[in-house]
């Protein structure tokens, strides 16, 4: 299976004329990636997709697979495998012939068709299950037949729109495992919906952020968790406290937890900024700690690993994760010595 570059330059999609549900949308995937689009419902990630499958035309822009350009081809000159939430199986077919019905369209013989059938199968784990049907399948072995459908005729890219959405947490968290194994054993480029960041973040070699048919940052899963370049990218990945500064110069900033220092060191004074501290990035403090803080404490919600410690410094709301074996510290009290690194603050512009 040959893998193949994907680039979107200035999409633009509108319905009305007026409302833009894709804005200006540049994105470069690399051969072989794994990219996510990640956001809210409405935030333009699924019409992206639906633009790149050729369901849906661009108002403008140009999309390129590999070096062809292809936003005016119909969908079935793509080469593009799609898998869809509703999985979107034939009931009266057989596994064997919903996964070599796109090989029928193209009219491969049936020999050749057996065998590239069984062959997907066996890379979705479901060799022997030919002559099911999908009422006889769980929905875990259905999303894999949906699979091998989208890998049988070697695709240059596989599209998935929210795949895992209508699975229980168990057999959702098992299907991230198996299509990151199928990724790597293939080496196939994967464009990936979803609106779940831990799926995001798990199976991601990049994130493109999606809010109001723009995309607000790209980068690693790590990238977008530790340096978020906008506020919405900072409150709607993970757990925040997003704290307003003023620049004292020096990386110092007058907030209303008090002077807070941070690991940007630009020297504009009173320039405003937000603050990222993430709940983790607090710990409690010994009392005779410099640069401690009275946290008052107002609730907890115990998941058991950590304790998720909720309560202000002062007026300011503020979130703090405690590793579950320091919960004991702080059971019977309503407030608590908390402290941080200046490295763990990030400032947004």
């Amino acid at each position: 299976m040959i893998a193949r570059s994907l680039t979107l330059r200035n999409i633009t999609k509108t319905y009305d004329g007026r409302h833009m549900a894709a804005d200006d949308v540049s994105l470069d995937i690399k051969a072989g990636e794994f990219v996510s689009f990640l956001g809210p419902s409405g935030s333009g990630k699924t019409t992206t997709l639906m633009m790149i499958a050729g369901f849906q035309h661009p108002t403008s822009g140009e999309i390129r697979l590999g070096e062809r350009a292809i936003d005016n081809l119909p969908p079935h000159k793509r080469n593009i495998g799609m898998v869809f939430q509703n999985y979107a199986l034939f009931p009266h077919m057989t596994v064997a012939d919903n996964v070599g019905f796109p090989l029928r369209m193209r009219g491969v013989a049936k020999q050749d068709k057996e065998r590239r059938c069984r062959e997907a199968l066996a890379k979705v784990g479901l060799q022997g299950f030919e002559g099911r049907v999908p009422a006889e399948l769980s929905g875990g072995q259905q999303q894999r037949v949906a699979l091998a459908r989208a890998l049988v005729f070697e695709p240059d890219i596989i599209l998935l729109d929210e795949p895992l959405g209508a699975l229980d947490k168990a057999l959702r968290e098992h299907m991230q495992v198996e299509l990151k194994r199928i990724h790597k054993d293939l080496g196939v480029t994967m464009v990936y919906v979803t609106h779940d960041q831990s799926e995001a973040m798990t199976m991601s070699d990049r994130i493109a952020v999606f809010n109001q048919g723009r995309i607000e940052q790209v980068g690693t899963p790590n990238e977008i968790y530790r340096a978020p370049k906008t506020r919405f990218v900072a409150s709607f990945i993970g757990d925040s406290n997003l704290i307003e500064g003023s620049s004292l110069g020096n990386g110092r900033f007058d907030t209303p937890v008090g002077i807070v220092e941070a690991r940007s060191r630009q020297a504009d004074r009173n320039r405003r900024a937000d603050l990222l501290l993430r709940p983790e990035m607090i710990r409690i403090a010994e009392t005779s700690q410099d640069g401690r803080q009275t946290l008052k404490i107002d609730s907890t919600i115990n998941y058991g690993d950590n304790l998720l410690v909720i309560g202000k410094l002062g007026t300011q709301p503020i979130r703090m994760r405690v590793p579950g074996a320091d919960a004991r510290r702080l059971e019977g009290i309503s407030e608590c010595h908390v402290t941080w690194r200046a490295e763990d603050v990030h400032v947004i512009a």
